[in-house]
């Protein structure tokens, strides 16, 4: 539909404004899934901690944690095909297991993915602070940045869904092109001098003591938000084709990326060199002065800054439309289901996301230090999105075995979904214990009241909007034969 159409839409006030279908293609929708990721600021960040805990093993990790993440994308595959809908893993566990567990589940998805707004948007921050210090001697506090950043992210996705995607496309090409420049100077003048070498994605490149497990997890962490393309059910094309199909092929192309870039920045800053490498706040600043001198150096801060808006850009549209699927249903307050009759775009939910982000990172960022504050909510979205992803595998289990048994495979249904759960719960253990030192420790605390003050809305609901949850994942299976 038109803005045109959309237009004509305003003279009918009895005529409810819903998100605009059939307005994203493939292409649009593989580019959500990989700004969210945010695969350039990652594999610029997480590295530095890996190289302190593998040494040059960091391929390897790459390696091991996309097989994980693949194992979780297949279960989120297998529900968007059934349900093309907006409330993304609020649905799924919704229809799997019930409202109660699908609120919890959308409970989750909502610190998940309201506080990665805040943690991204910290990042690009104190990022830009540093640059501009380091190239103009110029002191401007993060926090100006911070609040200029939420209004420039409010605004292109208040505008709409397909022009926040197309200012992703333009920034995704830029940022992955400059990493892959990297890469190819890399790996052409160390093959010149035949210093290219397997050795980083083999068990004996792990130093002594290692710690192979945690920079396993490090390197899962990089792929959280591929799912959040499955909250594009009801504005995608053909969604139960496009939308399994652009996950996956989005995780392929990460995962690529990955492996890649972590061979590349073992190499490029020397196998022999991982303690500095890990002690480098900016390491891939140190490869491309090497290898391309400072001018390009300057290209590779501007592509990890790039990234964090584009992945913020992604993260508040798919977190004002699980809010939105949730709202409309009476499970959220109605104000937050709004759609703008114009734009098409949740507007009262990313008003409310970009609000709520400010006075919590600035909060934390002043009483802690921004680092510190990273660090806390890179704790808690791991929390919260691995106990999200559990909640989808668990639901995929149980729905094809209960409501689709003609559909029903033990391998993709059954054994896939089992091992997916039993992965989640080590990484999740190994994320809990041993406890991590302060301000992380306080992570598990945060969410275990997170979960508490959910479990009370869910009785408040219960009491006061019985309606409201009988019929909850309701509102999709009567649409569904639009959505195609």
């Amino acid at each position: 539909m038109s803005l045109l159409e959309d237009a004509k839409d305003l003279e009918d006030p009895k005529k409810v404004p819903t998100l605009r279908r059939d307005t994203l293609r493939l292409n649009h929708l593989l580019v959500m899934s990989i700004a969210a990721i945010a695969p350039t600021g990652c594999i610029f960040f997480n590295t530095i901690p890996q190289a302190g805990l593998v040494g040059t093993a960091i391929p390897l990790c790459y390696v091991i944690g996309f097989g994980v993440v693949l194992l979780i994308a297949l279960q989120m595959s297998e529900m968007a095909v059934e349900l093309p809908a907006s409330g993304s893993c609020y649905l799924f566990v919704t229809q799997g297991l019930g409202v109660r567990w699908g609120f919890i589940a959308g409970w989750l998805g909502l610190a998940f993915y309201g506080l990665s707004i805040p943690f991204v948007l910290m990042l690009i921050s104190t990022s830009l602070q540093a640059l501009l210090l380091q190239g103009l001697q110029l002191q401007l506090d993060w926090t100006v940045w911070y609040f200029l950043l939420t209004a420039i992210i409010w605004g292109i996705c208040y505008r709409g869904i397909r022009f926040s995607l197309q200012t992703d496309i333009v920034f995704l090409i830029f940022e992955i092109g400059v990493c892959l420049i990297l890469a190819i100077a890399v790996l052409m003048q160390l093959g010149a001098t035949e210093q290219l070498t397997l050795a980083p994605f083999t068990v004996s490149a792990l130093p002594q003591p290692n710690n192979l497990f945690l920079g396993t997890i490090l390197a899962i962490l990089g792929f959280l938000g591929f799912e959040s393309v499955t909250t594009l059910g009801e504005e995608a094309q053909k969604p139960r084709q496009a939308i399994p199909k652009a996950m996956v092929m989005a995780l392929m192309l990460v995962g690529a990326f990955y492996v890649l870039m972590s061979y590349v920045a073992v190499l490029g800053y020397g196998m022999g060199n991982m303690a500095a490498f890990a002690q480098d706040a900016a390491p891939f600043d140190t490869i491309a002065r090497r290898f391309l001198g400072n001018g390009f150096a300057l290209l590779i801060d501007l592509a990890s800054i790039i990234a964090g808006y584009a992945a913020t850009v992604a993260i508040t549209n798919g977190a004002a439309r699980v809010i939105y699927a949730i709202s409309r249903e009476g499970l959220f307050p109605g104000w937050l289901g709004h759609i703008h009759p114009l734009y098409r775009t949740p507007t009262n939910a990313i008003l409310g996301l970009n609000g709520l982000s400010l006075p919590v990172g600035l909060s934390l960022g002043q009483l802690w230090t921004p680092i510190q504050a990273i660090g806390f909510f890179g704790t808690l979205l791991t929390i919260a999105g691995l106990l999200m992803y559990g909640l989808v595998s668990l639901a995929c289990l149980q729905y094809f075995r209960v409501k689709r048994p003609d559909h029903w495979h033990w391998l993709k249904h059954g054994l896939l979904p089992g091992c997916s759960i039993l992965a989640i719960g080590i990484i999740l253990g190994g994320t809990l214990y041993p406890i991590p030192p302060a301000p992380h420790r306080f992570a598990p605390i945060v969410m275990g009241i997170w979960l508490l003050l959910g479990v009370g809305v869910l009785r408040f609901l219960q009491t006061h909007r019985p309606e409201a949850i009988r019929q909850a994942g309701q509102r999709f299976v009567a649409d569904e034969t639009d959505l195609g």
